[in-house]
Formats: structure tokens, sequence, C-alpha cells
């Protein structure tokens, strides 16, 4: 269940959620435990996993990574769902708009997003762009994952709102090779930083 928070000082909201968490050592075996919880029924947006812009190292494994409250998490994002938006974007890179971010964010971070742009920009929909795009993003969702099981594991969080589920959802995840599975509470703040396009200006000829 998520907690109602306090405003703290600088305006932001302070605010708990429940959730379960694991290490996985493949890639294969996080999808599989990913099936069993959404055919329990958690949906999509209840996981997240570890983000590629987290610097990793022996010091910094994601073991230590598990408890963290702001530990880098981009949402989880299925193996259908990336293959068919790298198909796409070797048809063209004009459908990376129909893609949206989230694909982007998922699998290798937002940093990539505004050479995206130009790249998009600068060149013509061909299905050449297109095919130079899906390699990026397959090479980097594939360095990402080598980088985590090199250095711990692979991360899945189960947001966990109802105790009533935790048994099942920790059962799911040590079923399918997780390790270290545990309900934990992170802590978390919403505040001016969190709203989409705070700083989107929708007119460019506004000035301001």
């Amino acid at each position: 269940m998520t907690q109602p928070g306090n405003d703290t000082t600088d305006g932001e909201i302070g605010y708990q959620e429940r959730e379960a968490v694991a290490v996985f050592d493949s890639e294969k075996a996080l999808n599989a435990a990913v099936d069993a919880l959404m055919q329990f029924g958690l949906r999509q947006k209840d996981l997240s996993v570890l983000a590629p812009s987290e610097k990793l190292s022996a010091s910094n494994p994601t073991t230590a990574l598990e408890d963290k409250d702001d530990a880098a998490r981009a949402a989880y994002v299925t193996p259908d769902s990336r293959v068919e938006g790298l198909a796409a974007l070797t048809g063209g890179p004009a459908l990376v708009t129909g893609l949206g971010a989230a694909l982007v964010a998922g699998t290798v971070g937002l940093a990539l997003i505004p050479t995206l742009a130009v790249t998009i920009g600068g060149a013509a929909a061909t299905g050449s762009v297109g095919f130079m795009l899906s390699r990026i993003f397959g090479r980097k969702h594939a360095d990402a994952i080598q980088q985590q099981l090199a250095n711990g594991g692979l991360l899945l969080w189960v947001h966990a709102p109802d105790t009533k589920d935790d048994a099942k959802i920790l059962e799911i995840l040590t079923q399918n090779g997780g390790r270290d599975a545990h309900i934990h509470v992170v802590h978390r703040n919403w505040g001016i930083d969190e709203v989409p396009f705070k700083d989107a200006n929708p007119d460019p000829l506004l000035k301001l």
C-alpha cells in the first residue's frame, strides 16, 4: 500500500511504497518470473528493473541496490514489445514517434533521446537508418544486461501494495530463480521535478 507522506521543507511530498525485490542470474529467468507474475494478475506498470544509467562496480554491485530508495530504475519492457519496437525502427525511423519514449527509456536510457532526435531529424526515413537505430537499441540493451550480470545479477522490483499477495509474489520470484526475494518499503518524494514536461514551452516563439 502506498503510504501518504508529509510535506518537506523544499516543497516535495514524501511517501512510502511496499514492494518485493529479487535478483536473477539470467534475463530468461527474470522474464519467466514476470510472465508468472502477470498471469497471477499483476500489471506491467507494477514492475521495474535497474536502469542502464546506474553505474555498477565491485564496490557498487546490483545486490547493494536492492533496497536503496534512490537506485536508478526503468520500466520493465516485455521481450515481445522490444522485438516489435526494433522491427518498427528497422522499417523506418519516422516510426520512433509512434513508439514513444517508453521503449527508449526502458531499453537504452533517456540519454540517447537527444541523439535519436538529431539522427532522425538529419536523415531520410530509410530502412538503412532504421536498421542502424535498431542495432544501437539492441546493442545497448545487451550491454546493460551483461554489465548487470557481471556485477551481481538482474534486479526486479514488484509493486506490492496488498500484504495478502506477499507470499504468492515471493513464491513466484523464488520458483523462477530469484535470489534474496523479500518485501521492503521504499521512501520516495513527489515534487516539481517529477511533473512531466515541467520545463516545456508549448510555443517556441513565446518569451519567458
